[in-house]
Order: structure tokens, then sequence, then C-alpha cells
């Protein structure tokens, strides 16, 4: 297996995307499979078109996020491409548009396709619109279809946080409130998961909610009670608190799903990055920029523990770990390549969620980091 990393920050998309493309292809040879990473700053069809033409008939799955995250940092512009080349390597690509009008239908038809392919086993990558309603019925859908002989890994599409518009494309097209997706074989990943978010306080349960929106926790509205858990803080304040203090949905092993607060409506309502289930248990989590990098770090050593030689190592990182660490975001980085070591080849992304395996079941998390090293 050989892989190639390329990067451009040209204006231009069509210049952008080729000499991405450029660099990628001229470390692997000619590519069985193509990843896509670009910014808002762009014309997609023009970067996806550009680069379709450096890598010829290689499958590709990409998306539009609000930064691509480097070895040197983050690229809030920019255009990356990484290639894999492998003769023995198998791979099947999806592009499910209009996910939000049945979520569980929509991933259990993406996953048909996929499994139609004829590929039994491998991993699975899954970019949805982070912006999509009901993302966790997605997926669940697709592993409905596919089931557990699979490893599945991705994020969430974004831009710079405009809650806008996002992109999903395959070598098929490009397209918004869709999902792209692949199905490699040919390549072992082995992931870890983690936050760096704790528990404090007593469950409280989620009495009243609808999609993204919870009315009420424990029968109040909901801001009452996340304020009076804080010790009493204004609406104007939530932003700063609500990036801090999250919700954690208690799951298997001591380990906590994040759930994003995103803002308080009139109705003392508050809106969530994903959906909180009704009666959910739900607990205030809390966290430290110390104890996010440190988590990084053991997240990265639980990805490449055993591994004598990593070829390849994706990472997956939320959007609001950036926002929160600020400068300090390239320590967590640090953390990680410091585990991982400075030969193997790297890409990744800030995501609006992740999509990561856990306990053989695949799971959209808020606010964590995924590392993915492949072999």
């Amino acid at each position: 297996m050989r892989v190639g990393i390329g990067y451009n920050q040209k204006c231009d998309s069509v210049l952008a995307g080729r000499l991405a493309a450029e660099q990628a292809v001229g470390q692997s040879g000619e590519p069985a499979i193509t990843f896509l990473f670009t910014t808002e700053n762009y014309a997609q069809e023009l970067v996806l078109q550009a680069v379709k033409e450096v890598i010829g008939k290689s499958k590709l799955v990409g998306l539009c996020t609000p930064g691509i995250i480097t070895r040197d940092g983050v690229l809030e512009k920019g255009v990356g491409v990484c290639t894999i080349s492998d003769s023995e390597m198998q791979v099947a690509t999806c592009l499910q548009e209009n996910v939000n009008l049945s979520s569980w239908e929509s991933g259990e038809e993406a996953g048909r396709k996929l499994r139609a392919s004829g590929i039994d086993s491998g991993t699975v990558f899954v970019f949805p619109d982070g912006f999509a309603t009901n993302i966790s019925d997605l997926i669940k859908g697709m592993y409905n279809a596919l089931g557990p002989n699979f490893t599945y890994i991705g994020g969430g599409t974004g831009d710079n946080l405009k809650f806008f518009k996002t992109y999903q494309f395959t070598e098929q097209g490009v397209s918004s409130n869709a999902l792209a997706a692949a199905l490699v074989k040919g390549i072992s990943f082995q992931i870890g998961i983690g936050h760096g978010w704790k528990p404090v306080g007593q469950p409280m349960v989620i009495t009243k909610a609808s999609g993204k929106k919870v009315y009420e926790i424990d029968g109040r509205p909901a801001f009452e009670v996340y304020s009076e858990c804080l010790g009493g803080i204004d609406k104007e304040s939530f932003p700063s608190y609500g990036m801090k203090y999250p919700l954690g949905i208690p799951a298997v092993g001591g380990y906590f799903l994040i759930r994003d607060p995103l803002k308080v409506e009139e109705d003392n309502s508050i809106v969530f990055v994903t959906e909180v289930p009704q009666n959910t248990v739900v607990t205030l989590m809390e966290g430290t920029v110390e104890n996010l990098i440190t988590t990084a770090g053991e997240v990265a050593s639980i990805a490449v523990s055993g591994l004598a030689s990593p070829e390849i190592i994706f990472l997956f990182d939320c959007v609001s770990r950036y926002l929160l660490m600020g400068k300090e975001f390239e320590q967590e980085l640090k953390e990680v390549m410091n585990v991982v070591g400075p030969e193997v080849p790297m890409i990744g992304m800030l995501s609006f969620g992740e999509v990561g395996t856990f306990s053989g079941i695949p799971f959209f998390h808020n606010k964590t980091i995924i590392v993915a090293v492949g072999r």
C-alpha cells in the first residue's frame, strides 16, 4: 500500500484542487481511493472536477469542513487530498441524497448500496451533512443494513460556523443534505475514541424533547435547570458556558456520549448540535483544556497499540474543541503526533459530530476526538 497526501491553499478552485491532487498522486501512484477535504471558500464542483482529472478511475469520497487538519496545524482555507494505491484493495462509494426526508431509511438505503458491491468486511467511512436531522438514526440505519463486520469512522460535514450549507461528494458528484460514504476493504483500521469530559452533579431526565430541541429537563424548562446546575447563569452567558459544560448520555463501560448545547430559545428550550431523545438520562459534564489535551494523547495511544508499522492516520476532531482550545489546539495535535510518530502520513478534519465504532457499534459523538490508524 502506498499513501499520498497533498494540500493547497491557492484561491483558484481548479488550481487548488489540481495541485493538491498532483502532490498526493505523485507520492502514491494511481490510487484505488481518494479522500477529498475542502473548505467552504471554494466552488466545490470545480475542485471535484479538477481532482478527478488527476486521479483517473479512482473512487472518491469527500466533504466540506471548517478546517483541514495537517501535521503543521489546521487549514481554515484550503484543499486536502489523500490518495491510497493498492492493487488488492476493494472500494465502493455511495452518495445518498435528501437524508432529512427519512434518516433511518436513508441510512439503510446507503448501506444496501454499499453491500451490493459484494464487499463483506472492511471499513465504512461515513460523512453525513452535519446540519441534517437525526444523524444518529442515519448511522443506525446504515448499520442495520451492513451489520457488525465493518468498522465505522468519519465525521459530520460543515461550513465555517455560518450553519448555512454543507457539501458532500463522491466521484458521482457534489450534493448537500446528503451522506457521502465509502466502503474500503484492504486496509485494517484500529481506532481510539475519547473526549476528556467528566460528569458532575446528579443524573437528570430529558422529559420533553423534539429533534435537536430540548424543552424540559426533570419536568421543568430546560434552561432553568441547566442554569441552576451552574449556580445561576443568564442567557447572554450561555454560549460560553454551553461550550464548556455539555450534557453526557451514559453508555457502556462508564463512557458518556457528549451532546453539545448550541443556543437558548425564548421559551427557555435549548437547541443542541445533535438530537437528545426524550426520556434520556443525562448528566452535566465539565472539562478543562488540559484534560482534553491529555485525552487526545490517550486516544492516539489506543489507536496505535499493537500496530508495528502504521501506514495512514485519519483524525476526526470536533470543531467545538478547536474553538474552545484556541491556540492550545496546537498542543492537542502535538500530543497525537508525539504518539503516532513523525513519518506516518496523516490527514484530518474539524467535524460537526464524529462517527466512531464503540463496543462494536457505530455512534454519533460530539466534542470528541477520533484517531483511526490503518495498515
